[in-house]
């Protein structure tokens, strides 16, 4: 089995992106459309991961047709993966303490890691834009297969 790192990044920013602007809109429509959105995501990783498709088209066609910008997605791409990853760790370490201190402890751990993870995203930013305009880099897809 291949990792498809770079297919997983470059699809992870582009759900970002949507649903970062589908969540500018407070309707129960958008609600519905980003937990739509959201599922739709994660089948489409859980399908990328065990190969159950052989390629995923728009993936490459987005990478084809926008090179450039298709670094800047996958430099931001992380960031749905991090989320569950600390919505996980947020729980456990909730489920480990008492209610009283379980508040005490995320108000005094979620500003250090918020503050993180803006400076993450901002040098991942800056990061694709030194690969884009100085090396000229263009993102490499590692599970392209024909059929």
């Amino acid at each position: 089995m291949k990792i498809c790192r770079s297919e997983l990044l470059l699809m992870g920013g582009m759900y970002q992106i949507l649903a970062f602007i589908i969540a500018m809109f407070s309707s129960e429509i958008s609600f519905a459309m980003n937990g739509v959105l959201y599922v739709l995501f994660w089948a489409a990783v859980f399908a990328l991961s065990f190969s159950f498709v052989s390629s995923w088209g728009f993936v490459y066609k987005m990478n084809d047709n926008f090179p450039r910008l298709s670094v800047f997605l996958a430099s931001i791409g992380w960031i749905p993966y991090f989320s569950v990853l600390y919505a996980l760790i947020t729980w456990g370490v909730d489920t480990m303490t008492s209610t009283a201190d379980s508040v005490t402890l995320f108000l005094n751990n979620y500003m250090p890691v918020y503050d993180v993870f803006v400076g993450a995203v901002v040098l991942s930013l800056l990061y694709a834009t030194y690969k884009v305009f100085i090396r000229g880099e263009e993102l490499e897809m590692s599970c392209l297969t024909t059929m």
